[in-house]
């Protein structure tokens, strides 16, 4: 079985948010360094969510991977977010970020802007430790390896076809 990268399926990018070093936090950069590992297109983003904009601006499909800190949720599920209007989009968790503009905002701020990538895709990963050290939880390394083999396996169609 060939893996997307092998069949050329990727047109876009990946974003890993987060922070290595702030455990759970570093879901996002997990995911992105182990899909760059593999040659596929992904970066690690760790600053302000208005940087985002230039990230995604311009991308026919962007896939951004970051963590939540969603109480009551499992740690370790995922949640895949297309609808920004959708009043679960902006109580994720994704405020709760050390980000200074948050995941939320920086999407508003791009639609307002006409700054958004073709399709963007947003998949928040719950976590429950957010302390310092670079550790993941392992029930959220797991989340995030099946997701690394998912767009290995399929790029970033998520259920829609690429353009």
């Amino acid at each position: 079985m060939s893996s997307a990268a092998d069949r050329g399926a990727f047109r876009g990018l990946l974003i890993g948010l987060g922070h290595a070093e702030r455990q759970d936090d570093g879901v996002g950069p997990f995911v992105a360094e182990q899909l760059q590992r593999r040659g596929l297109p992904a970066v690690v983003h760790g600053g302000d969510g208005t940087a985002l904009l230039d990230l995604w601006d311009g991308q026919p499909v962007c896939v951004v991977v970051d963590a939540m800190a969603a109480p009551g949720a499992e740690s370790g599920a995922l949640r895949v977010f297309t609808d920004f209007e959708d009043p679960g989009f902006q109580r994720a968790g994704f405020v709760h970020s050390t980000h200074r503009l948050g995941l939320p905002e920086a999407v508003a701020l791009g639609r307002t802007l006409g700054r958004l990538p073709g399709r963007l895709v947003v998949i928040g990963i719950a976590g429950t430790a957010f302390g310092f050290g670079p550790a993941l939880s392992s029930p959220v390394r797991a989340a995030a390896e099946s997701l690394i083999g998912r767009i290995a396996d399929d790029g970033f169609s998520f259920g829609h076809p690429l353009r």
